[in-house]
């Protein structure tokens, strides 16, 4: 039933899989009630509840794929047990299951909470040594990395994104010959994550005038775009034609005309109407639309620090925030937000670009918004996971490092808009209001302020999830 699944999900219909996979599923649940001490039934059964929560994601669902992944991780957690060699074989897992749950939560609108999953999915690779040649996990690494940059490029820094998806593309480039000689299925998975990691870096390097390096992300990415559009599905048609049309146009601004203009003309022959899309989605990114340059929003923490010097004043945005903007271009290895700096240090960090934001929130002006919003969410990350870590910070003075995180959220939560997208980030934001408060809620009998602090969000909580 699980091949059969898979086979339904890379043949389009994810929907048929998710039937199969919920039959398995049950299947699972009777044996392991037979036998609750069964370790191969119970990891056969995260088996299933990972396979289910990716279905679950392509079908539309990914509220239920959440619950799915959720689920798993706490089979795989179980199995793990307390340490030894069990536990070193669920890390790859869990690793895992962290990747998927961040795309389940892009889907579903959390982009907050999925910025989080996915640092977690890239550090449980590291820890594996993953990016090492001779890794055995090198091509999940690569996939992982591929995953990480569309969540970034979505909701958080793109120039975190640009060097995730620069190191998917450059390790999948160095595994070519093993993923055109494997099994048609996985070649298939790697070459989507191959072409959209391509996308992204292709897309990013465009936005931030590294033409030459776009036109190479973008070939990459274009020949994988037509390898994939043999399967005739929309999905991989779709995507050709953005490829064409978005590399098509950089080709001209580059001096190719010639080449330029076929690949436009040949996506426009395909789908006139998602040529005009991507034609207008390129626009975006360049400034080169009808109404001329500028009016690009803020995506990157280098324009965000930039926005926030230029509106707030030197004085107000520390050095060392100024000296974590890095060229993406560079060989720059951080690909999350918590690999800008040490574990021990994120708390502090994570207090001044929080201070930044909120200060920024408060001073209105063209960009303001979302440039708060891109510093805000990446302090939110560097909190969650210093907190993860269990720095010495987190654990001894979270009554100060809290307070701040949920001052924070609180700050974002109520700069948030009314629109279907900013409902769920709204949603999202007040979930992490929750858990921080509830974490502050035994310093609140110490002393009034924190007490109040407690209330409000609260309250905030009450009026949001009624």
């Amino acid at each position: 039933m699980f091949t059969e699944a898979q086979v339904l999900m890379l043949g389009g219909r994810p929907a048929e899989g998710v039937a199969l996979q919920q039959e398995a599923r049950g299947m699972m649940d009777v044996l392991i009630e037979r036998d609750p001490a069964d370790r191969a039934a119970r990891e056969m059964l995260g088996n299933l509840l990972y396979g289910l929560g990716s279905t679950l994601t392509s079908a539309g669902e990914p509220g239920r794929a959440v619950d799915a992944l959720t689920e798993c991780a706490a089979v795989y957690q179980e199995l793990a047990g307390p340490g030894g060699e069990a536990a070193s074989a669920m890390v790859p897992l869990l690793a895992d299951v962290h990747a998927r749950k961040a795309q389940a939560l892009s889907a579903l609108g959390h982009g907050v909470s999925a910025l989080v999953e996915s640092d977690e999915a890239v550090i449980g690779h590291l820890e594996l040594d993953a990016g090492d040649a001779a890794s055995p996990y090198l091509l999940d690494f690569a996939r992982v990395l591929s995953m990480n940059a569309g969540v970034l490029y979505d909701y958080g820094d793109r120039d975190l994104a640009v060097c995730s998806a620069d190191w998917a593309v450059r390790y999948y480039l160095s595994k070519g010959e093993e993923i055109n000689s494997g099994p048609l299925a996985v070649s298939v998975m790697h070459g989507r994550y191959l072409r959209q990691a391509a996308g992204i870096a292709a897309r990013v390097h465009t936005e931030q005038g590294r033409s030459e390096i776009a036109l190479a992300a973008g070939g990459t990415e274009l020949h994988t775009a037509r390898v994939m559009a043999r399967s005739d599905s929309p999905g991989d048609l779709a995507d050709l034609v953005s490829t064409l049309t978005r590399h098509g146009l950089n080709l001209r601004v580059a001096g190719r005309t010639t080449e330029g203009n076929d690949l436009v003309r040949e996506a426009r022959g395909i789908d006139p109407a998602a040529e005009a899309d991507a034609t207008r989605e390129w626009q975006s990114l360049t400034g080169r639309g009808p109404q001329g340059g500028g009016g690009r929003p803020v995506v990157s923490y280098s324009a965000a620090i930039t926005a926030a010097t230029r509106a707030l004043g030197d004085d107000k945005v520390p050095s060392v925030l100024r000296d974590l903007v890095f060229d993406p271009s560079d060989g720059a290895t951080a690909v999350t937000p918590s690999l800008r700096c040490e574990p021990e240090t994120a708390p502090a960090l994570a207090t001044l670009l929080a201070e930044v934001a909120v200060g920024l929130l408060r001073h209105p002006g063209p960009d303001h918004l979302t440039a708060a919003g891109v510093l805000g969410i990446q302090a939110h990350c560097l909190f969650a996971s210093a907190s993860r870590a269990q720095v010495t910070a987190m654990r001894f003075r979270f009554h100060e490092f809290g307070g701040t995180w949920a001052r924070l959220l609180l700050a974002l939560i109520a700069a948030s808009g009314s629109g279907p997208a900013d409902g769920a980030i709204g949603e999202d934001l007040t979930g992490r209001l929750s858990d921080v408060a509830t974490r502050l809620q035994p310093f609140s009998t110490l002393d009034g302020a924190t007490r109040h602090l407690v209330e409000e969000c609260e309250a905030v909580i009450a009026r949001r999830h009624p």
